[in-house]
């Protein structure tokens, strides 16, 4: 039953967001950046492309690629090959040829890539021919975004998959963070990041920067693969350790930032609170039992317990990882709107939904968002040597009705969901960016998921216990 604990407690919870709406303000001159998330770069597509890549300098991959046969797009549930990726990259290019800056939700490698090298190159795991496909190959994503920008900032954070060790098994302090760090600071711009960017970066994958076009805002970029459930650190020793250091750096800088009257841009790859796609197909007894959370206990509520005491100092959050098109609304001890998390959806169509990115408007002045739209691929089936159809599916405000894009609207969104209507409609269709929708029997996951962040509470909401 849709409604968390029930429909009487969301029409309460509708009267609190109702009730602290912004009213209109004079409106500060609007920017906008692009969020690009989960590319998952196959470079393993064509056979034998691999084993060629790894002799040339990653400058020269994609005119490579020019040079290739024609050729069709990787299609759905597989990763984005170089046909896709070419398209994906002169598209994002193009829409985001006004765009201030972009902003990477990590996972730039495809899945199963330390496999797949060592299987292409004919090197064993953990070699070191298999650990430097893995940072040329990140480099080379990263950079083919640097390109698409043209030198305005691009601010990369890391997923589960960036690594030379496995999925989830970023080692702290290792090769692999020291070979890309160089990398990553160029694209966000060398004087834009803090001056600890060395420490934190090789430490973790995490830093801090300066905000590209907004006064006295930083952005925190976020490892918060340390912090999953599923993270091993199996090519190093204690990253237990090295979760609690990025988590006290966290509350460091937030509490400092506060104390400066400084604000938050927050970029990570996971999303807050429970995965309900796992959650629907556990296979535990129980509905309770069957819940999974994305970060190991201890770490979620830390974070959560962060983003509530920081919120009003946090202007906007952005995820990843489950390539579909989502939110996650953090809610105050009274029920009332504190945060959002906006989830993007992937380049990737590996899990079956079209290629996408968004693209915000945001105040220059104050740093807050106003709006978003989807640009997605309509014709991956056919997409080869021709142009993709890659078009704006749905504005934000447009699609649900809403002043703007924040907190309490994504709290009014909720809301629809339990209540029917044009609103429900429209996030069962966008959440697969235009190929299919949600499946309206599994939406009661979904829906728990945007706002019970905690396992107790997402048990109460879907399982009424």
């Amino acid at each position: 039953m849709i409604g968390y604990t029930g429909r009487a407690t969301a029409a309460a919870i509708l009267v609190t967001v109702l009730a602290v709406l912004p009213q209109p303000t004079a409106a500060g001159p609007s920017g906008r950046f692009a969020v690009v998330s989960d590319i998952h770069f196959d470079p393993f597509d064509p056979e034998g492309l691999a084993a060629t890549l790894a002799t040339l300098p990653p400058d020269a991959w994609m005119g490579h690629f020019a040079s290739l046969p024609p050729a069709p797009a990787s299609q759905y549930g597989k990763d984005t090959n170089h046909v896709l990726l070419r398209s994906a990259i002169g598209a994002i290019g193009a829409q985001a040829a006004a765009a201030d800056f972009a902003i990477v939700g990590g996972d730039l490698l495809s899945h199963g890539f330390e496999d797949d090298t060592a299987k292409a190159l004919g090197v064993p795991l953990g070699s070191a021919a298999q650990r430097e496909f893995a940072v040329r190959t990140t480099q080379f994503v990263a950079g083919a975004l640097g390109a698409a920008f043209e030198g305005r900032p691009v601010i990369v954070a890391l997923g589960n998959n960036d690594s030379d060790c496995g999925d989830y098994e970023i080692e702290p302090g290792g090769g692999y963070l020291a070979a890309i760090r160089e990398t990553i600071r160029a694209l966000a711009g060398p004087d834009r990041v803090a001056a600890d960017f060395d420490a934190t970066f090789a430490a973790g994958g995490y830093y801090a920067l300066r905000h590209p076009t907004v006064a006295g805002t930083r952005i925190l970029v976020i490892n918060d693969v340390l912090w999953s459930e599923r993270y091993r650190n199996a090519c190093g020793a204690d990253g237990l350790a090295a979760g609690h250091a990025e988590m006290a750096w966290l509350a460091t800088t937030l509490d400092a930032m506060a104390e400066a009257g400084q604000r938050a841009w927050i970029v990570h790859h996971i999303p807050w609170g429970i995965d309900p796609y796992a959650t629907l197909h556990a296979k535990a007894e129980t509905c309770p039992a069957r819940v999974v959370p994305f970060m190991q206990a201890e770490f979620a509520d830390t974070f959560l317990a962060l983003l509530r005491r920081h919120a009003g100092i946090i202007d906007v959050s952005l995820s990843g990882h489950v390539h579909f098109d989502d939110y996650r609304l953090l809610l105050d001890d009274t029920g009332a709107a504190a945060s959002v998390d906006k989830v993007v959806p992937a380049i990737s169509p590996i899990f079956g939904q079209n290629p996408a990115f968004q693209l915000f408007t945001y105040d220059r002045e104050n740093g807050r968002l106003r709006d978003f739209s989807t640009v997605a691929l309509m014709n991956l089936p056919a997409l080869g040597p021709g142009p993709g159809d890659w078009r704006e599916t749905y504005v934000f405000t447009k699609a649900y009705d809403l002043p703007g894009f924040s907190a309490e609207s994504v709290a009014r969104l909720w809301n629809g969901l339990g209540q029917g209507g044009t609103r429900r409609t429209a996030y069962l269709a966008n959440y697969n960016a235009g190929h299919g929708n949600l499946a309206q029997a599994d939406l009661d996951a979904y829906a728990c998921a945007i706002a019970a962040l905690g396992r107790s509470g997402y048990a109460a909401c879907l399982c009424g216990e």
